[in-house]
């Protein structure tokens, strides 16, 4: 993204008071720790890395619209 990145776009995006109740899935290459982490601290509901199955990110904005929480599980693997 040429002017922020995703993590910049997130804090803002969930940082306005309007609308209150929106929701952001992160769709990502990136899988470090440190990044999920902090995605989920700028207020992400959903963290999808971009080799998850075609079928994954939709299940993760019905899970986030829902108000449940998703990660890929390629980033909660020990």
């Amino acid at each position: 993204m040429p002017a922020l990145d995703g993590l910049a776009a997130t804090r803002r995006i969930t940082g306005d008071a309007e609308p209150a109740d929106v929701k952001v899935v992160v769709l990502t290459t990136f899988e470090p720790d440190e990044y999920v982490f902090e995605a989920i601290r700028s207020g992400a509901s959903g963290f999808l890395v971009k080799d998850t199955e075609p079928a994954e990110p939709v299940r993760a904005v019905r899970a986030v619209v829902g108000g449940d929480a998703l990660l890929s599980p390629g980033v909660t693997a020990a």
